[in-house]
This record gives C-alpha cells, sequence and structure tokens, in this order.
C-alpha cells in the first residue's frame, strides 16, 4: 500500500516492481522533400527527450538509386542527423539504400556495407533478442514469388541465429512488410513457420509502403508496418500516412508500442489492418457510379443530364459529401450535396446541365464526391472520388477528317502539349506517330501517358548521345523499355510505333523492327491524360516537354505490327482505331478525333498548327 498522509475510503496499493526497457523505431526516410531532413531532426530531438535504450529503423535511409558520388553525400547527410541521437542506433537496408541508377550488378550493396554495416545480423539485448532481415537480396520487388523471398543463406542464418539465443522474446526489422496482401506468393509464410515453431512471442517491423498498419498478432508473432520519418507521404494522411516514430516498451512478460506523430500520441493499434483494407476498397470508387454525358458546340445552351448513385458499401453508416467541378459557363440546376447513409442503402440525385459556348481550352466537367470514413478509433478519414463526366463535342466530327493536300502538322516550342482523355483501359494495343524534333537536353515525351502503368514513346532516360528513341509498355512487373538501334535522323520526318499483343511488344522506327520483348505479366493502366509532345506528371498534368512537330497520332486496341512494315503517311480508322489525330484544322481550340470515339485533343499551354509537306 502507499504511505498516506491523510485518511481516506480508499485504499490506494503501490506499483508492483517490473524490468523494461524502451526502444524507438524510425519509418522511411526517402522519398519525400529536401526538407524531410527538417522532419529527420525533428524525430531525432523528441527521440532524445523520450529517452530510450536504442533506435531502430525499418530501411530506406538515403534517396539513392544513383551513382557512388551521389549516394555518399546522402548516406552523410542522413548518418550525421541520426548521430545527434543520445543513445545508439541501427541500420536496416530498404531497396532506396542498394538499389542504383544506372542499374549496376549488386547496386549500392557494397557501399551499404562500407558505412552502414551489415546486410542482416542480430545481437541480444537483456532478455530480448533483435534480428535484422535484408529483404532486397533479388534486387527488386515488382513480382514478389520471385523477387521478395529470404534465400537459402539467409534462411539458414536465421535458424541457427534463432538457436544460438536463449532470449525470452524475439523482435524482427525488415524493409518489406511481407506478410500483407501486396507480396503474395513469396516465402514468407516459411518465415512465418520459423517462428511459430520456435515458440517465443516475436513483433515484426517493416516499412516501404509509408501506410501505417497493425496486421494483429498471428500466432505467436505481431505484425506492424510503420509509415515514414521523412519519407513521401502516403495518401490517407489522417489514418497513418503522416510522419511518426513508435516507442516500444519491452518487459519480460511482453510489451507494448505507441505511434508518436508531432504533438500527439497514438495507440499502437490506432489503425487496423482490415481498415486499411477497407480505405483501399473505397478508394477505388465502386460506392460512386455516374451515367450520362454531357455536350459542347460554338452555341451556349446545348443540355445534358448525369444520374450519380451512391451506395454505403461497408457495415456502418458514412456520410457523402459532394459538389461538381466545371470550368466557367456552366450552369446547373442543384447544387452541392451532403447526406449519410445506413449500410447497404443507396440514393439516386438527377443532375440537370447547360454547356457553355465551345470557346477556351478543354471544357472541364467532373463530380468530386467524399466517402467519410470513421475509423474504430475516432479518426475520420476523408476518401475522395473525382469522376470525369465525358463531354460531347457538337460538330467536331464534321472538322476531324484529313486534308492530305493541305497538310497541317503540330508544332511544339517545349511549353506546350495536346491533352487528351482516353478511357479505354487497353491490354493490346499501338501507338504510333510522324514526328521530326529538335534534339533535346533531356528526357522528353513524344506521345505518353505512363505514370508507373500504361505506355508512351520517349527519348530515351540514360546518358547516352545522342539520345535514341524508346518505347515503354507498362506491365504488372513494371515496364519493358524498348530502345532504337539506332539515333534518330533529326532533320528527317520519322514515323514510331510501339506494338502490345498481351504478350509481344515491339518497337519500330520508320518500319522496320527495332527491339522486341515478351513477358507472361499484364498490361497496366491510369486514369491520367494521354499528352502528345509531354508525358503526364502524377498529378496529370503534362511535363518533359518536346520541341519540334508531330503529326498523325494513332491509338489502336490492337497490334498492328508484328513485322516491318511500310508506314503510311496518313491514316485512316476502322473498327479498332481508338484515336486518330491529323492536325490539319481545329474545331474551335479543339484539335478533332478523327476515330469516331470523341476522344478530341485540348491544348494545354503553347502550340500552333503548320501547313507541311510531308
Amino acid at each position: 500500500m502507499v504511505n498516506a498522509g491523510t485518511s481516506s475510503d480508499k485504499i490506494l496499493l503501490a506499483p508492483s516492481t517490473t524490468q523494461s526497457f524502451d526502444f524507438v523505431v524510425f519509418g522511411d526516410h526517402k522519398g519525400g522533400p529536401h526538407d524531410s531532413v527538417i522532419v529527420l531532426g525533428q524525430a531525432v530531438e523528441m527521440t532524445n527527450n523520450l529517452d530510450p535504450d536504442f533506435v531502430m529503423t525499418v530501411g530506406d535511409l538515403v534517396e539513392g538509386y544513383n551513382k557512388p558520388d551521389q549516394w555518399v553525400p546522402q548516406m552523410q547527410e542522413f548518418t550525421g542527423i541520426m548521430n545527434n541521437l543520445q543513445m545508439p542506433w541501427f541500420p536496416v537496408p530498404g531497396n532506396h539504400d542498394v538499389y542504383a541508377r544506372p542499374n549496376r550488378p549488386g547496386g549500392n550493396t557494397d557501399l551499404y556495407k562500407q558505412y552502414f554495416g551489415p546486410l542482416y545480423y542480430s545481437f541480444d539485448y537483456k532478455w530480448a533478442h533483435f534480428i535484422v532481415l535484408f529483404s532486397d537480396e533479388a534486387g527488386g520487388y515488382h513480382d514478389p514469388s520471385k523477387q521478395q523471398n529470404i534465400s537459402t543463406e539467409q534462411f539458414d542464418w536465421l535458424r541457427r541465429d534463432l538457436a544460438a539465443t536463449d532470449a525470452q522474446q524475439i523482435y524482427v526489422f525488415l524493409h518489406h512488410p511481407r506478410w500483407i496482401e501486396n507480396y503474395e506468393g513469396c516465402n514468407w509464410p516459411e518465415v512465418h513457420q520459423t517462428f511459430v515453431n520456435d515458440g517465443r512471442e516475436t513483433v515484426v517491423f517493416g516499412g516501404h509502403i509509408h501506410q501505417y498498419r497493425f496486421d494483429g498478432k498471428v500466432d505467436n508473432i505481431s505484425y506492424y508496418a510503420l509509415a515514414t520519418t521523412g519519407g513521401g507521404l502516403g495518401r490517407y494522411r489522417q489514418a497513418g500516412a503522416f510522419h511518426h516514430i513508435n516507442l516500444v516498451r519491452a518487459r519480460p512478460d511482453g510489451y507494448s508500442t505507441v505511434v508518436i506523430p508531432v504533438g500527439s500520441v497514438y495507440g499502437g493499434d490506432f489503425v487496423l489492418g482490415s481498415e486499411v483494407v477497407t480505405m483501399k476498397s473505397l478508394s477505388r470508387g465502386r460506392w460512386l457510379d455516374l451515367d450520362g454525358r454531357a455536350s459542347i458546340s460554338l452555341e451556349a445552351g446545348e443540355p445534358a443530364q448525369f444520374n450519380v448513385t451512391i451506395t454505403n458499401p461497408i457495415d456502418r453508416r458514412m456520410h457523402f459529401t459532394g459538389r461538381l467541378d466545371a470550368s466557367e459557363g456552366w450552369k446547373f440546376d442543384r447544387g452541392d450535396f451532403d447526406f449519410g447513409l445506413e449500410p447497404g442503402k443507396s440514393r439516386n440525385l438527377k443532375i440537370q446541365a447547360k454547356a457553355p459556348a465551345l470557346t477556351a481550352g478543354l471544357p472541364k466537367l467532373r463530380l468530386l464526391a467524399t466517402a467519410h470514413y470513421q475509423l474504430d478509433s475516432g479518426l475520420l478519414q476523408p476518401i475522395e472520388i473525382r469522376q470525369t463526366i465525358p463531354i460531347d463535342v457538337i460538330g467536331a466530327e464534321s472538322a476531324s477528317a484529313a486534308t492530305p493536300d493541305d497538310n497541317g502538322v503540330l508544332s511544339l516550342d517545349g511549353t506546350g502539349a495536346i491533352h487528351v482523355n482516353i478511357p479505354e483501359k487497353l491490354n493490346t494495343y499501338t501507338i504510333e506517330c510522324w514526328v521530326k524534333g529538335h534534339e533535346p537536353k533531356g528526357r522528353v515525351g513524344l506521345i505518353a501517358k505512363t505514370e508507373s502503368s500504361a505506355y508512351g514513346i520517349f527519348w530515351s532516360p540514360d546518358d547516352r548521345e545522342p539520345r535514341w528513341p524508346t518505347g515503354y509498355v507498362g506491365t504488372t512487373k513494371g515496364y519493358l523499355s524498348l530502345t532504337a538501334a539506332n539515333a534518330w535522323d533529326w532533320a528527317q520526318w520519322t514515323h514510331l510505333a510501339l506494338s502490345f499483343d498481351g504478350e509481344r511488344a515491339a518497337f519500330f522506327v520508320n518500319g522496320k523492327l527495332q527491339d522486341e520483348q515478351t513477358t507472361d505479366a499484364k498490361a497496366t493502366h491510369n486514369n491520367h491524360p494521354f499528352y502528345i509532345g509531354a508525358d503526364t506528371s502524377g498529378r496529370g498534368e503534362a511535363t518533359s516537354h518536346f520541341v519540334g512537330m508531330i503529326d498523325e497520332v494513332r491509338i489502336s486496341d490492337i497490334a498492328r505490327y508484328g513485322e516491318s512494315f511500310t508506314p503510311a503517311k496518313v491514316f485512316t480508322r476502322d473498327e479498332n482505331t481508338v484515336l486518330l489525330l491529323h492536325f490539319d484544322k481545329t474545331y474551335g481550340p479543339a484539335s478533332p478525333d478523327d476515330s469516331g470515339r470523341n476522344h478530341h485533343g485540348w491544348p494545354v499551354g503553347e502550340h500552333r498548327l503548320e501547313r507541311v509537306a510531308r
């Protein structure tokens, strides 16, 4: 009992004496802005105030993917900040720490071992055993079944290491959280079973995904994935995608952990793995259905009606809000919406619209709808879906046909491009164009919508001079990169074509086969614009601009070319044509599409049409 200074009806018992020690875990540091070092410095200062016994990491300590003369200064910057810790800290290798660009055998692994230490190792501290695993032995992670396995050598070391320690608890740290759905097919189940067979309480910490999640205790193993400590922030900013550290208190009979962002403290289970899975599902937007199209012409007042249906797909009541986002001049019979729905219930909204005259650039009309998802912890995560409403341009088809006797071409000065929305998810395709350009000083896009997916034709981004044209095919196992065999003759009009039949990708210059690759991976897609004269950024904006002239841009939903061929000077539409722009004339500000699918091109920045004979 306590030594009471006054009488009372309540008896207080003094706490029992227990042993414990604390350690802190830092999340990913890579992928954020340069001032991420400020976040890291704040984490170091906060950790010093908490005064744990030591600090662990989960990898991606430097930006990496570079050459030694760039890697070493990044390492020095990171370690210079971390060495301000008043306690020991221990590194874990991540992909950014050991991968190199351009690709080299072994990447930056030797640099990591020189400056940070061994790739996998362990140590005992009091009654606990700490294990660091290396999750990038194969130098990749896009194909987990082949690239995210513990090697036989590392597996044998792990078994010997566990057998050699009589510690009461096991703590494991690695970069890739191989137990989550992203890594299906790797041999983590065998690793898990090894810890099950060992029988001791085991706690595993990973990183990489920039999203905090607790995946529960499975058998005798508890799983945590950390977000970031200075790295690029993930999507769910209110629900685990923020800068933080984890404070872990270890006791002989168990452990506890709390998540500590700047200025607040959360319990270690504040975002459940099941809740992350629900948020991912909501982010796909299947709870929102939009039916209908709008129309616009050179005259104002074209009418439209579309229906919006919102359904609550989860097992708890959820709130929904939304608004229409449109370019100037659109008129609607209703404004914003705001309502709640019980599980499984739906609500239908009918919206009437009138269009302005087509006088400026790309007409914008989209619905912004937000599902407000409340977690068990009380946090509220808004998940916004942006649904573009298709707009038919009345009268544009009359101006879409080619006029070979009065040929026009698209002329670009490096500040403009043509923006096209291609809603089709193409699993087989051909993209092609005629082009004549000025030699670029860096990577530029010719016709592309690549953003970790889809397709595009570029100037090769490597260090060769002069630069070769290169085609990219996005697949579930990463990009296929197909490069021309010879440098481009800059003074001549050149035909470029990239075909993919679902298994074989082929790249052609002036009808001659330059490169081909095969794959068993599937094509990937994105919702970003297709740009002519640029590539798309992650925000859907034009980037990597081209300087020169482009003509006869065509996308097809088949692989048109298998072997060498003679390219046509002017293309004609058929049933497989998805986009066909001749650039012979405009309709208002638009470059009219001759495919019959209303995929018109819209100007972004400076461009002009020139009369040029090819």
